[in-house]
């Protein structure tokens, strides 16, 4: 059954669509045009709310010319500056490839207003999706896939020089996760595991190893103590026999 809050209608041709997708998937009219100053999402362009983060849409991002390409599907960039960084766009599938700098920015927004409470997004299980490593579109160096947060199930690429991109919808729920507190907890739990891992050394360390004693030796040893026995019960004999 399909979710009505999630669906729209097209206003060209009246067909079903995502909220949020930037096309139709019938018609192929451009619907989402607005992109919210906070997680860069898009939007319809009547929309008073973001979909992606629940703030009130204000002023569009600046829209910036890109000469990268998008990393899965190859169509061109729009680049968008903000905190410090930029956001490329694909005019395609909607993925967007977010500077560290930027998502940086985003993040300490979204963990600033941990006051506002705020559900944890459903838990997606990344082994339910194809793996594809994708090229950085800075660099074309390979990106690392990496688990956000540890927790998160979102299962982002990472370029350790440049940025971290996010398939479509998967930066509004990296910056849910993060206003929820995920990432706070998977900071708590890495500081936990290391304290943990730290004590263990420590306790080897202080350790003391006994050392391993070899059958031979065992033997060796107590025909040593036998004779010594032995000698000392004679002159104990002797000792006696002189006092009487």
């Amino acid at each position: 059954m399909t979710n009505d809050a999630l669906v729209r209608r097209c206003p060209v041709c009246g067909g079903p669509v995502a909220a949020g997708a930037p096309s139709c998937g019938y018609c192929h009219a451009p619907l989402a045009s607005v992109h919210c100053a906070a997680c860069f999402a898009l939007n319809v362009a009547d929309a008073v709310h973001c979909i992606g983060c629940g703030d009130k849409l204000g002023l569009e991002p600046l829209d910036l010319a890109d000469e990268h390409a998008c990393p899965a599907c190859h169509a061109p960039f729009r680049g968008f500056a903000g905190g410090g960084g930029r956001l490329s766009e694909c005019t395609r599938c909607g993925g967007q490839f977010v500077e560290h700098a930027l998502l940086e920015d985003l993040l300490e927004r979204r963990a600033l207003h941990r006051g506002v409470t705020r559900a944890p997004p459903p838990r997606a299980n990344p082994a339910t999706r194809p793996v594809v490593y994708l090229k950085c579109p800075a660099c074309t160096t390979v990106m690392n896939r990496n688990n956000f947060g540890g927790t998160s199930g979102i299962v982002v690429d990472v370029c350790p020089r440049h940025g971290v991109w996010f398939d479509p919808g998967e930066l509004p729920r990296v910056l849910d996760f993060v206003q929820a507190g995920g990432l706070d907890r998977a900071r708590k739990r890495a500081a936990d595991e290391r304290a943990e891992r730290e004590r263990h050394e420590r306790l080897s360390a202080a350790s003391v190893r006994v050392p391993r004693v070899e059958e031979r030796e065992v033997a060796e040893l107590g025909a040593v103590l036998s004779e010594a026995l032995a000698e000392l019960l004679h002159h104990i004999g002797k000792a006696l026999g002189r006092l009487r």
